[in-house]
């Protein structure tokens, strides 16, 4: 088998998950709190030679009695093999847009909401709340908006200050509990626009630099055209890594049935 079919093939799944990314960022362009997809790539042989020289991973390569003779598959390489590098989320603030509903509220800042779901607490941006039959505040799901007296809202006029304070006519009854991460990547999307701690040891901590703002929402963080753009690119260059698996693969069937007749 002619080795540049894997190339190519290591290429196009690349692309491909590429376009899910891009095509599911699209599918929520009116998502609000909406936070984007993206993936970084590299060459293979980069992260084969990252791996040496990380202490940490050495053990995963124990298996190898002498690691020079790893020098002339490395070379054969030659830095062409795509590996995918991370598959992460991009959590810049989105636009703001006015409702005026005073049970949609809006974080300016690196703030999340904590929300109570049956699996623990999960985090989020969007901010379109309602309120269920006992007047507590939930998200468009159903769960439970994490905080301090958010029950029996449902009756007076309801305002929440900049801290996450819930007033009901002019009196404090609780507060919104909004969390702020050292390094929003410890989270992971879970689905449901909801996100999930990574490993155990990372933990939430008070808000200290967002503001709350009521009667907004948060737009996704997406452009729309930029997206369609990089669909349409997307969707070229798998074509093209097609073209060239199956010109490979042709050729070397070809040369295959010549082998046959000499």
């Amino acid at each position: 088998m002619d080795q540049g079919i894997y190339v190519a093939l290591s290429g196009a799944k690349l692309q491909e998950l590429r376009l899910q990314l891009v095509a599911n960022n699209l599918a929520n362009a009116n998502t609000t709190g909406y936070k984007a997809d993206k993936v970084t790539s590299r060459s293979f042989i980069f992260e084969l030679e990252d791996a040496f020289d990380e202490q940490a991973d050495f053990k995963k390569l124990r298996s190898i009695e002498n690691l020079d003779q790893l020098d002339e598959p490395l070379k054969a390489y030659n830095g062409v093999y795509s590996k995918t590098r991370l598959v992460g989320t991009n959590f810049s603030q989105g636009t703001h847009r006015v409702t005026g509903n005073p049970l949609n509220i809006s974080l300016e800042g690196p703030g999340f909401f904590a929300i109570e779901t049956s699996g623990g607490i999960r985090y989020t941006r969007q901010g379109d709340f309602s309120l269920n039959s006992d007047g507590e505040l939930v998200t468009p799901d159903g769960y439970n908006v994490r905080g301090r007296g958010l029950r029996d809202l449902g009756e007076g006029d309801l305002t929440i200050d900049a801290e996450g304070n819930v007033l009901l006519d002019g009196k404090r009854e609780g507060r919104i509990d909004v969390v702020e991460f050292d390094n929003p990547h410890v989270l992971k999307k879970e689905g449901q626009n909801l996100f999930v701690l990574k490993a155990q040891g990372d933990f939430e901590k008070k808000a200290e630099n967002t503001v709350v703002k009521q009667g907004y929402v948060e737009n996704p963080n997406i452009n729309v055209v930029t997206e369609m753009v990089s669909l349409i690119e997307l969707n070229r260059m798998y074509e093209s890594y097609q073209k060239v698996i199956t010109s490979i693969d042709q050729s070397t069937s070809q040369l295959f049935e010549i082998s046959r007749m000499v």
